[in-house]
């Protein structure tokens, strides 16, 4: 029987079906059902029938871009560590998890973790890495227990480990726990956690590719990156990119949540329009209001732009919303998106590591000032100051996560202002779902 995964993972039916294909139609924990449904092909190919640079060419080919969220050029990324100096080098697949609303890297590591391993060996190899680890949170026990199955089992099938598919090629290959911290999403602060320190971003330069885990060049890339290098090697760059925009082709997994009829998990073309996602799940349980899209640190689309804005980088980021880790949070006319946006900040102020000032004080600050809006108790300048202490953090943040924590606020202020008047000013939720008690009006103009 197919191995399950866990009860919150939900696959949607529709879109492309590359990486979800071959979940719940095999065996997760079986080498034998992989390999019959062509698993390790591009594992085969890389190492016996191709050189390194050859390897790293076919990915360039590609135009495979970083499913982690900033959409960085894997190639580029590979070159960097290949040719970055030193005999010792590492790669790693982080499947932390860091935002729990994103499913995404959970049910490849549970239902196909031969998939992101053989892309991780693949990766390996590429760069001169002969050391590779699958850090994995500590409470997806399934996933654990599947990835080591999958790594044994490969090695035992001269895989991994030792002069792979009898070349000279050697990739050791380990399962590392830790704990599922949002920061451990930036790789710099997973490098620091694998070291046995607190999980904190670096100040870059260098670079992980130049000098990452105990000093040596490392590669990091999420599950799903990883998942679609071994698809590209296993099939051809030229089929990758038959879907998707020219400039960044292919497919990405994007976990549908909120208020919709069928939240879950689905595969979709890049490019696709963010209001024929939210259709992938049945479409709102109500009046369409708004999609935050990427994660905590989300870009709120109004109903009326979800069909004209293509889920790619750069149509999110010309939007004010980005893919990050691949999460869509739909919202009907129920919804008060003062209310959400201080959701989704809290959420950010709470997981901060604090290593920067601006990290450690500011998200706090905008959770207070949007507590007194909420409240109807605001200062006279309040809605200025929201944008201003945004700008300040964005400005002088050490990581991508810190700089991202304004941005549900920043565009529900955009897109909804009419609501944070009302809670300010009047007392009133015009989405009808929040109590707050009348007081003076605000005396300052909403920023522009």
């Amino acid at each position: 029987m197919p191995a399950g995964l866990s009860p919150q993972i939900r696959i949607l039916p529709g879109g492309e079906q590359r990486l979800l294909a071959g979940i719940g139609k095999l065996d997760a924990e079986s080498l034998a059902a992989y390999r019959k449904a062509h698993g390790y092909r591009g594992l085969t190919r890389a190492i016996t029938k191709l050189s390194p640079d050859e390897v790293i060419t076919e990915i360039f080919a590609s135009r495979l871009r970083g499913r982690g969220g900033a959409g960085f050029p894997v190639a580029d990324k590979w070159r960097a560590t290949r040719s970055a100096p030193g005999e010792r080098k590492i790669a790693v697949a982080n499947l932390m998890g860091a935002d729990p609303t994103s499913l995404g890297d959970r049910a490849l590591a549970e239902g196909n973790p031969h998939l992101v391993l053989e892309g991780l060996i693949i990766a390996a190899a590429a760069v001169g890495a002969s050391e590779a680890i699958l850090a994995v949170r500590r409470d997806w026990t399934a996933a654990i227990e599947r990835l080591r199955r999958a790594a044994a089992d490969a090695e035992a099938a001269h895989l991994a480990g030792y002069l792979i598919l009898g070349t000279d090629v050697s990739v050791q290959v380990s399962v590392w726990e830790g704990s599922g911290a949002y920061v451990a999403g930036e790789e710099t602060a997973l490098i620091h956690a694998l070291q046995g320190d607190r999980g904190m971003p670096l100040i870059r330069p260098p670079y992980p590719a130049a000098r990452g885990l105990w000093g040596v060049p490392t590669l990091v890339h999420n599950g799903e990156t990883l998942a679609h290098v071994a698809w590209i090697l296993g099939h051809s760059a030229a089929e990758f990119a038959t879907v998707g925009p020219e400039e960044a082709p292919g497919t990405k997994l994007v976990t549908i949540a909120g208020a919709v009829r069928n939240p879950g998990l689905a595969e979709v073309a890049m490019g696709t329009s963010v209001a024929d996602i939210v259709k992938l799940a049945g479409g709102s349980t109500g009046t369409l209001k708004a999609a935050f899209v990427g994660g905590p640190g989300a870009g709120a689309l109004a109903a009326g732009e979800l069909s004209a804005t293509g889920y790619e980088y750069g149509a999110l980021g010309a939007a004010g919303a980005h893919i990050g880790s691949g999460s869509v949070l739909v919202t009907d006319a129920a919804t008060c998106m003062v209310a959400t946006a201080r959701f989704l900040l809290d959420y950010s102020a709470r997981e901060a590591c604090g290593k920067a000032v601006p990290c450690r004080i500011g998200p706090l600050r905008l959770v207070e000032t949007l507590d007194r809006i909420l409240a109807a108790t605001p200062r006279p300048n309040d809605l200025i100051l929201l944008r201003e202490l945004s700008a300040k953090i964005a400005d002088t943040a050490l990581c991508r996560l810190e700089s991202l924590a304004p941005r549900p606020m920043l565009t529900t202020l955009d897109r909804f202002a009419d609501e944070y008047r009302a809670h300010a000013e009047r007392g009133v939720c015009l989405a009808g779902s929040c109590k707050t008690d009348p007081v003076s009006p605000l005396l300052a103009p909403l920023a522009s």
